[in-house]
């Protein structure tokens, strides 16, 4: 491949790098930086969660306005757009004097935070040929996942103050490296071609497209489940277990994103060997399910038994970068930054009725009993979704939606 391929993935997975660790660290610098600003050890739970909630909707906002800059000024535009915003946002969370500030915040941060992995895919997509279309975004998704791994280590070690500094310092420092990046062969010969760019009605033009982007979308509940539900949720579901050493959630964490690592990795090239993006995530998918059918057997037995298998569902999870390529690879240059980008971040936003799900059935049915419904309902969406998508492997993306 050529130089500024490589150039490209390398950019975007060092900017998926810094993504993953600027989106992590709030979660693990969360109580002390809490504690710090003034608020009440009562409140750290209640003020936690909005944070995240406020971070999230940030997300889900920036999915979409980023998609369309994506589509209407270049891929670039958000690459540079959005790591700036992000950067500095999570650099000036060091010094946020009260709650309000770090609040809004961690808003922008979360605005910016959701044009990085969906700019990045999209280009490098469209810039490698076609035969290697699914190496390009397994670096980029094995590279970012070491991202939440350090992200962990620092915020777990190191003051907020200093976790915070760093994920800003290193945005701004990835800047340079970009300046190298070229833009999207593909995007530069539609973008005076057509006014129809970013159209999020085009999304939606008919019955067909309805499903199909609703297909993209659930086909990511069940990584959001483990994330939302299983590892979030792990102490509950230990205790409910009977079992006599919890689980860290730390540790939970910590292996899971080993595992996504190298489901990453390796889903790209599995996709490649396969000559298949659908047989590949169906592939993932299977082992999932069967993981979750152990996990919920045999999980209980030991701390080592539930380590081991949160790190095969990390690795089994690792569909996610393939799922990513695949939406890419279902639209025309015109909206295909607006799909991958807006899809990425509604993914993430699964884990809210994932969660409001969970919280709804455990007083009825039980913590672990619900954790399953939630689980079944999950991998019976994506296996439905991924049915519903034509295969892209072989496909030119050089066309547009009108």
């Amino acid at each position: 491949m050529k130089r500024h391929i490589w150039l490209a993935i390398i950019a975007s997975a060092l900017g998926f790098f810094v993504d993953l660790y600027d989106i992590i660290i709030l979660s693990i610098v969360r109580s002390k930086s809490l504690l710090e600003l003034g608020v009440p050890e009562t409140e750290l739970l209640s003020k936690g969660v909005f944070l995240i909630n406020v971070q999230m909707v940030g997300m889900l906002i920036g999915g979409f306005v980023w998609g369309i800059i994506g589509d209407k000024m270049g891929r670039l535009s958000v690459l540079f757009g959005s790591i700036i915003l992000y950067s500095s946002a999570t650099f000036a969370n060091a010094y946020a004097p009260n709650f309000e500030i770090y609040l809004l915040l961690r808003f922008l941060a979360g605005v910016g935070l959701a044009g990085e992995l969906g700019a990045a895919i999209t280009l490098v997509t469209e810039q490698m040929p076609q035969k290697y279309r699914g190496i390009g975004p397994a670096i980029i998704g094995g590279s970012g996942m070491l991202g939440a791994i350090v992200g962990a280590y620092i915020g777990g070690n190191y003051s907020w103050q200093l976790t915070y500094q760093l994920g800003g310092g290193l945005g701004f420092a990835l800047l340079i490296l970009r300046l190298g990046v070229l833009e999207s062969g593909l995007f530069n010969a539609i973008k005076d071609k057509t006014s129809n760019k970013g159209n999020l009605r085009l999304l939606f033009k008919n019955k067909d497209y309805i499903i199909k982007y609703i297909s993209i979308c659930v086909l990511g509940f069940p990584v959001w489940y483990v994330n939302g539900v299983v590892m979030t949720f792990t102490p509950e579901i230990a205790k409910a277990w009977g079992m006599t050493e919890i689980p860290a959630v730390s540790t939970v964490f910590t292996y899971y994103f080993i595992g996504l690592t190298f489901g990453d990795l390796t889903g790209g090239f599995v996709s490649q060997y396969l000559k298949s993006r659908k047989k590949a995530i169906r592939l993932y998918l299977s082992m999932y399910a069967v993981a979750a059918v152990v996990f919920f057997t045999v999980g209980n037995q030991s701390l080592t038994l539930y380590y081991g298998i949160l790190l095969f569902l990390g690795f089994c999870v690792g569909y996610s970068i393939v799922l990513l390529t695949l939406a890419a690879e279902q639209y025309g240059t015109n909206i295909r930054a607006t799909v991958t980008t807006s899809s990425l971040n509604i993914l993430r936003a699964t884990v809210i009725p994932q969660t409001l799900l969970f919280g709804f059935l455990s007083p009825y049915i039980g913590i672990v009993n619900s954790a399953m419904v939630v689980g079944v309902v999950a991998i019976l969406l994506a296996f439905w979704g991924l049915s519903n998508l034509e295969e892209t492997f072989h496909k030119d993306l050089n066309f547009t939606e009108e």
